[in-house]
């Protein structure tokens, strides 16, 4: 169990967080081009996808790994007024306690995600979704991710953003659409928001 580990636990990348594209583990941060599978910097991956009966069968909106300093970075740019909107929607909307069950009972993967993290509506009842896990080298850490997103939980973490944000995250969505052809398809709807 994890709580009787004071590091947390790293178990290998499920297939849910590798790159669809290639069936294998994402190498490259999207923005700053960084090896990841170095191990030298954790990084995030992030999927939008349409599930099918849970995870066993879904379609990919968009996916990428983004090496923590530019995760860190791209979250500076969020606005003071959208990052206390955040801040308080999360506070009021997520159930802590049974989220804390989750990480501290369970090291199954799916625990962690078979429920929106703010809806807390189950996988099998949404019909669009963010993934998110953290990753280091060739291993997931479980703790805060991986996590769930529902597209309605999506919409109003968006609807809090201030114009300065969305202006800042549109103008990183065009930039990586224009940069290297293989980001264009993956990022076409995306990315709305790295939380």
């Amino acid at each position: 169990m994890n709580s009787e580990n004071q590091n947390p636990q790293q178990v290998d990348i499920p297939k849910i967080f590798k790159c669809d594209l290639t069936g294998d583990h994402f190498d490259h941060c999207i923005h700053c081009e960084r090896e990841l599978l170095d191990g030298s910097v954790p990084y995030v991956i992030e999927k939008a996808i349409k599930p099918y009966n849970g995870y066993k069968a879904y379609s990919t909106i968009f996916e990428y790994a983004m090496c923590m300093p530019c995760a860190v970075g791209l979250r500076s740019k969020i606005s003071k007024e959208s990052m206390e909107n955040i801040n308080h929607y999360f506070s009021t909307q997520i159930n802590f306690v049974e989220r804390a069950k989750v990480t501290f009972e369970s090291e199954n993967v799916d625990d962690y995600m078979k429920q929106c993290l703010i809806k807390n509506r189950s996988i099998d009842e949404v019909n669009e979704c963010q993934i998110y896990a953290q990753c280091q080298g060739d291993k997931m850490t479980l703790g805060e991710f991986p996590y769930m997103v529902s597209g309605q939980a999506m919409d109003e973490v968006m609807d809090l953003l201030s114009q300065e944000t969305m202006d800042e995250f549109n103008d990183l969505k065009d930039e990586l659409i224009d940069g290297p052809s293989e980001f264009q398809d993956l990022l076409q709807g995306g990315p709305r928001v790295l939380i």
